[in-house]
């Protein structure tokens, strides 16, 4: 059996499972580009060069949430059916800044996984 990747550059419909949300009549989409294993690595190697030297675990927690929400915004194009206050939230920044771990964890993990990003694909 052949395996089929995603192009680095294709928007993909991602359906979040979190708290039921595939389910949901009116879910929340997540338009997202699939990152490569190379990709995965080149975010590794920022985060490596920035903390080669600092010991201070704070300093390190910082970098490395810097790192990830560069990975996230980087790769999230655009966000729907996720609200706050009755508003819609449709930036990425927006979205990583105050959306539950989980929910972000699991869009992270999606982004990096073939098969993840393949279950959680919205169908048209």
């Amino acid at each position: 059996m052949a395996i089929v990747s995603y192009d680095p550059d294709e928007l993909i419909e991602y359906m979040p499972e979190y708290g039921g949300n595939r389910e949901s009549e009116d879910p929340c989409v997540v338009r997202l580009r699939f990152v490569p294993y190379s990709k995965v690595q080149a975010y590794s190697r920022q985060l490596a060069a920035r903390c080669k030297g600092v010991e201070d675990r704070e300093k390190i927690a910082e970098i490395t949430h810097a790192i990830q929400k560069k990975q996230f915004c980087d790769s999230v194009e655009s966000v729907s059916g996720y609200f706050i206050k009755g508003r819609e939230v449709t930036k990425p920044e927006e979205f990583y800044a105050t959306a539950d771990t989980d929910l972000v964890v699991e869009i992270l993990r999606a982004m990096e996984s073939q098969s993840r990003l393949t279950g959680g694909q919205r169908k048209n």
